[in-house]
């Protein structure tokens, strides 16, 4: 697939590509500019922890989009219905946390929050994430658009708090 402009040409390739592979291997700007091409093989972009208590998994708690150059990635949460509000999803976040930041060694986690999800915002504050923006409309359920929050904290700031 190609779509052409008055200037060139944008042709679809995978990451692969032997001409893509030149560029990043010659130009000091790519590298910066495109970490995840620069992993080595196996360095994982996500990590995902089951939750289990009570002899079953309840939930889980995933890292997404791990940038290892920068130390950043995304914290998720999702836990069962019949175990919400009892304390562990605040307990699993903060050992999952603990552990992103002293032993993966990041310096930043970031999530993002469906304005509807009370609870969640609630959750992630007392943990001490800060709102850093609102992506707006850029969520589509039950036939509306809602903003989804975007949620930061430094390890200095959470080993602050929780030290």
């Amino acid at each position: 697939m190609k779509i052409e402009t008055s200037k060139g040409v944008l042709r679809l390739v995978n990451n692969n590509d032997a001409g893509l592979q030149k560029i990043i291997e010659d130009s000091e700007d790519w590298n910066n500019l495109s970490e995840t091409k620069l992993y080595p093989e196996n360095m994982p972009t996500e990590m995902t922890f089951t939750i289990e208590a009570e002899g079953e998994i309840i939930g889980e708690v995933v890292f997404s989009r791990i940038r290892w150059f920068n130390r950043k990635s995304e914290i998720t949460i999702i836990i069962k219905k019949d175990f919400q509000g009892k304390g562990y999803g605040k307990e699993s976040l903060k050992a999952a946390m603990d552990f992103a930041f002293n032993k993966m060694n990041l310096h930043r986690l970031e999530a993002e929050i469906y304005e509807f999800n009370k609870v969640s915002i609630k959750l992630m504050e007392s943990l001490g994430f800060k709102k850093e923006g609102v992506l707006r409309e850029a969520q589509f359920s039950n036939g509306k658009y809602w903003d989804i929050i975007r949620y930061g904290i430094l390890r200095s700031e959470f080993n602050g708090l929780h030290s």
